[in-house]
């Protein structure tokens, strides 16, 4: 055996023996030595049947339908280019019975082997139940996977075979023109006698073998096998696939699923039919290009986090998850060997791809000089916003891609968000989770709590908290020109687990002579307190104590009351100037109302003012909770958003009447955008 490691998982590859058969296509030579599909030899053309339509196989028919099955069962050898090299029964099943929808078999790739030998090893790990696969566009998932939906109806008896995709259209089309369509191309020997319509639709159900052998006793197919089995389709629906037992599914461009079809769900339902008791009885494949992540690429993300084996010795979701880069097999830079052609081709390499791509598609000789990576980087080069995200989505390099760039909705920089997530995953900042106290009639303070609703980067220098001062007996705070607390509260007083949350930031104001440590969000409050009082004290508290003037959203006014019930009405913030239409400024709207208004002026600069923040700053946002949500952040629905309607707001806020400097200009990498780091080098610790 040897070992190889594919995607984190080490798989054992199995050595010829002396007794095993390997395929050397007839030649020594090295450089002959290539996978071809061969035909099915001639003493097929006629094949006698019964009465019932049952195959009647003689001797010589019988010999080569039995080492085919074998084969296809155990596996095969062959030479590739002077290499040994072995691919799984189902590898071999593909390549050598499975036509595709477009009327051709596949070619060999070394792309498809790793993938077939990952998918061998985890379907015999127990606590297994299958693999989550991204993929970049026109990767041959699908195919693949509705090849071992068939191979699951020939080859095991009661097998119960499901396939959804993300509209029923497309459901169904995946199984006429893929499932339907490749069945019926099968020979005898592998072709389980249909019970129903050979042109049905819906659902292919097969009784029982359709060979018998002439002046014989063997079988083309073990007499376990090819019994009570079924592939169907339906469409994605949450009790799609609820109950009874399902042997293999296929689920198809998940991140895709409709909206009343989380994915995240409809896997967890799936899942249950999976399994008897404590076995594992069945496993699913569940291919997918991933999408927008306010339509779908999130339910999808949720299943890919949770299929980690990088992460767990067993998953949370019992998968595992899978993805190449789009490089890797990419068409028109896979050489005669089946190898991907990834960097600059080898002299050989170019001839073969120049002869078989070149004219074929777009491709230029040019092209292909530069191998697959760089020419999918120059494709990159020339394109912009939503174009570069779109491309980056369908051609992803690594994971992070997958997602990051799944966002063409998202009104914010999706990449630079991005790149500052995976900043923040592989280097987290540390942040204080606490709750604020009053220890005196002026004086609050802080204490670390495991359930507090603040998480602080940055408290203000020694010396400067709590400060204040009275104008006409008002205490009002005394350094509302270094920052803000903008708030987005919600509607209803009781609080607890149930309903939106509350979001709040406290932001420095940017300036001019210190723009890195400057505009710089330093501390979150995201939550739901058991009251609404809990809420309305933990801001005034952080006002008292960073000496900061809060906004409120305006949806209610509770807020007012409370504040002014305790004296504390000084630490509220009118209207910024800068959020009210010009037209309609000095008409005593600034001057008599407290919090942020929620007129189309004020929401629209809101948005603004997020979308230039994300631009130019994204690199100060320390919070992972925000970026998630404003990579989710729908214009048109801004509940479930209640960190970024704070934190836009408090934008805003912090703006008003101050010099917002330019951005920085040593970009990290033309793709991902700019990433300085704050002179802040232990944020929770630090004053500033």
């Amino acid at each position: 055996m040897n070992i190889i490691e594919i995607y984190g998982s080490k798989i054992e590859i199995p050595t010829p023996t002396e007794n095993d058969f390997v395929e050397n296509w007839d030649t020594d030579i090295p450089s002959n030595q290539y996978w071809r599909k061969r035909l099915l030899p001639k003493i097929f053309d006629l094949v006698e049947y019964d009465k019932d339509s049952n195959a009647i196989l003689d001797q010589e028919q019988r010999k080569f339908a039995m080492e085919e099955v074998r084969r296809c069962k155990e596996g095969f050898f062959f030479m590739n280019n002077g290499e040994v090299t072995w691919i799984t029964g189902k590898n071999y099943f593909y390549l050598s019975y499975w036509k595709l929808e477009d009327d051709i078999y596949p070619d060999y790739r070394n792309l498809d082997r790793k993938y077939f030998l990952f998918l061998n090893h985890w379907e015999n790990v127990p606590s297994c139940l299958g693999i989550v696969i991204g993929k970049k566009r026109r990767q041959g998932a699908t195919s693949v996977a509705t090849s071992n939906l068939v191979y699951e109806c020939i080859f095991y008896k009661n097998s119960f075979c499901g396939l959804t995709s993300k509209t029923q259209i497309d459901a169904k089309t995946a199984f006429t023109n893929m499932i339907a369509f490749g069945y019926r191309q099968l020979p005898v020997f592998l072709k389980p006698k249909q019970l129903n319509n050979k042109d049905s639709v819906s659902e292919l159900v097969f009784a029982h073998k359709t060979v018998e052998v002439k002046a014989g006793k063997a079988s083309a197919i073990d007499s376990d096998t090819g019994h009570r089995s079924k592939v169907d389709y339906r469409a994605p629906s949450l009790n799609a696939y609820d109950s009874g037992r399902l042997s293999r599914g296929l689920f198809d461009e998940g991140s895709k699923f409709p909206r009343e079809v989380p994915f995240s769900t409809f896997i967890s339902i799936v899942s249950k039919t999976l399994v008897k008791g404590a076995q594992k009885v069945g496993f699913i494949e569940c291919p997918s290009t991933t999408n927008s992540m306010v339509n779908g690429g999130a339910e999808f993300k949720k299943v890919w986090d949770n299929a980690n084996q990088f992460k767990y010795e067993r998953t949370p979701n019992r998968l595992v998850k899978y993805m190449t880069p789009a490089y890797d097999g990419y068409m028109g830079f896979i050489g005669r060997y089946g190898e991907s052609v990834i960097n600059e081709p080898t002299p050989e390499q170019f001839k073969y791809l120049v002869e078989n791509f070149v004219g074929a598609g777009d491709l230029t000789e040019d092209d292909i000089r530069l191998g697959a990576k760089k020419y999918l980087e120059l494709r990159r080069s020339d394109l912009k916003g939503a174009d570069l995200e779109e491309e980056i989505r369908m051609n992803p390099f690594n994971e992070d891609e997958m997602f990051m760039s799944a966002n063409t909705d998202c009104p914010f920089n999706s990449l630079k968000l991005g790149a500052q997530k995976k900043y923040l995953d592989d280097n987290p900042p540390y942040l204080r989770t606490v709750t604020f106290y009053r220890k005196s009639e002026d004086e609050i303070a802080w204490r670390d709590d495991k359930d507090g609703f603040w998480k602080i980067l940055a408290f203000p220098k020694e010396g400067e908290e709590n400060k204040y001062k009275y104008e006409v007996k008002l205490k009002k705070p005394d350094r509302i020109k270094d920052g803000v607390i903008s708030v987005d509260s919600y509607s209803n007083n009781q609080g607890g687990q149930f309903g939106s949350k509350a979001g709040a930031y406290i932001i420095r104001k940017f300036d001019s002579l210190d723009p890195e440590n400057t505009g710089l969000p330093v501390a979150q409050f995201y939550g739901r307190p058991t009251e609404k009082s809990g809420l309305h004290g933990q801001i005034m508290l952080a006002a008292e104590y960073y000496g900061f003037l809060c906004s409120f959203e305006m949806v209610s006014d509770d807020y007012f009351s409370f504040f002014k019930e305790r004296g504390k009405i000084g630490y509220l913030m009118r209207f910024p100037e800068n959020s009210i239409d010009p037209i309609k400024r000095g008409k005593d709207t600034y001057e008599r109302h407290y919090g942020y208004p929620t007129t189309p002026f004020a929401l629209t600069k809101a948005l603004d003012e997020g979308i230039s923040y994300v631009e130019h700053f994204c690199h100060k946002i320390y919070f992972i909770e925000l970026i998630e949500q404003m990579l989710l952040f729908d214009a048109n629905n801004r509940t479930k958003s209640d960190l970024v309607v704070a934190f836009i707001n408090g934008l805003v806020c912090a703006s008003q009447t101050v010099y917002l400097p330019k951005p920085p200009k040593d970009p990290l990498i033309k793709v991902y955008g700019e990433r300085k780091n704050s002179n802040i080098t232990n944020p929770a610790h630090a004053d500033y």
